[in-house]
């Protein structure tokens, strides 16, 4: 099951901690279930209702790392316990500026290969993770635009343009990305070549 549904609080999440961060980047967790769905035609999809980011992250224009892991361990216990019924499905991180793309980097692979081994020492092995990647670029606008949403559809990825004033605004991409996990043969985690999943959000059809 590769193809996921955005709800809508998840979506606004993603996008006002990627908007606050700017030009930083952000990251955090994302949190959901698995389901059917009707996307076209009923599926079973993985469906991602929230996103919370890491306040504590020591965050730059073209990175983001964990500045204290005991912090890191203290937002992860307090998703696992505050969001009762939802599961931990993976993390996102927000890609910004000019050079920022909606993919995975090797650099970003290999993050999250640490993070699975860091989580496999506190007793949660997984053998897959989910990273969504928000590549954001803020514009001016010479033009007075409507202060609005306005979507743009893609085989697999998510975008969008937000007007959050009449002359300023943010052009926004999502893209996920599934990254398996198998052990290297020494004890530890490898985190495998990830496949990119298809993103939907059937409610932004009806805006």
């Amino acid at each position: 099951m590769k193809d996921i549904v955005v709800d809508p609080g998840c979506f606004l999440g993603l996008c006002a901690a990627s908007i606050e961060a700017y030009n930083r980047e952000t990251n955090g967790f994302l949190l959901g279930g698995r389901s059917v769905r009707r996307v076209r035609r009923p599926r079973r999809v993985a469906v991602l209702k929230a996103a919370y980011p890491i306040q504590t992250e020591e965050r730059r224009p073209s990175s983001v790392a964990h500045g204290n892991l005991k912090a890191f361990d203290r937002a992860r216990r307090t998703v696992n316990n505050l969001y009762v019924g939802l599961d931990l499905m993976g993390g996102f991180h927000s890609h910004t500026g000019r050079d920022g793309a909606p993919s995975l980097s090797s650099l970003d692979v290999e993050y999250i290969e640490d993070e699975l081994n860091h989580l496999a020492r506190q007793g949660e092995r997984r053998e897959e993770w989910l990273e969504l990647v928000v590549a954001i670029r803020k514009r001016s606008y010479a033009r007075r635009h409507e202060v609005a949403w306005t979507f743009r559809r893609y085989p697999k990825k998510l975008g969008a343009t937000i007007a959050i004033k009449p002359t300023q605004g943010y052009d926004v991409t999502l893209a996920g990305y599934w990254v398996p996990v198998e052990p290297n043969g020494g004890g530890a985690l490898h985190a495998a070549g990830p496949e990119e999943a298809r993103l939907f959000m059937p409610w932004a059809d009806r805006l």
